[in-house]
């Protein structure tokens, strides 16, 4: 999505058509709109994973009851990296669009 938006010059130095600019450009704010979606829906997959699969399974004699607190950390910070990524992609997709606007 990136390059689509970084090419967009050369696509229009070579076409000279606008049309072929806002294209490329929708293209690529659609890929990191996108990319951000899949980010998004991907978090709840990853808290059912962490907190009401693996948190059980670790319950059941891996971890001692003393070590619980620190597994369910470790997990929720797992779960956190999603967080963070879909925020980075969505800070990119703003930068993205100031840069677009000027």
């Amino acid at each position: 999505s990136a390059m689509a938006l970084m090419i967009t010059p050369l696509v229009f130095a070579l076409t000279r058509v606008p049309h072929s600019v806002l294209l490329t450009i929708l293209i690529g704010v659609s890929g990191m709109i996108a990319a951000i979606w899949v980010q998004l829906i991907n978090l709840p997959v990853e808290l059912d994973a962490s907190f009401k699969k693996a948190l059980p399974i670790l319950a059941e004699g891996y971890l001692s009851e003393k070590d619980m607190p620190a597994a369910r950390d470790v997990l929720k910070a797992a779960a956190m990296t999603y967080v963070a990524a879909a925020l980075g992609s969505l800070l990119n997709l703003g930068r993205w669009v100031a840069i677009l606007r000027r």
